[in-house]
């Protein structure tokens, strides 16, 4: 009896080592992406591709270093009838951080676009 247990405690340390694994792998691939659109709905992606895409500017990074950190907020709340929207998100680089506000706005065929940005750099 006793060898039979053993190899179950084996093979369900592993599953659970494996599964731990692929929710770290999930979250940290899609999980951004997952709770942006989760809190903003359909601007969610248009904020998760500037978000990506301010972590990587040449013109940003030329300032901050490599980016180590980001961080988003709503500056606003959100409702079923807001078309507007002010968002900003925190880049913390090697020499320097960078804090970016972005205006978004739902034009009348239903896309949200940015329409406005703001970048602010700190030592």
């Amino acid at each position: 009896m006793q060898p039979e247990s053993r190899r179950f405690q084996y093979w369900g340390y592993l599953l659970v080592g494996a599964l731990v694994f692929a929710a770290y792998l999930f979250i940290r691939t899609k999980g951004q992406e997952t709770v942006l659109k989760a809190v903003l709905g359909e601007p969610g992606k248009l904020v998760n591709e500037a978000m990506n895409s301010a972590r990587v500017s040449p013109r940003i990074t030329s300032r901050t270093g490599r980016i180590t950190a980001r961080n988003f907020k709503v500056e606003n709340d959100m409702s079923a009838t807001k078309d507007t929207l002010i968002f900003r998100f925190l880049l913390d680089g090697e020499r320097a951080d960078a804090a970016i506000k972005i205006w978004m706005t739902k034009r009348p065929s239903g896309n949200w676009e940015i329409v406005k940005s703001d970048t602010l750099f700190t030592r």
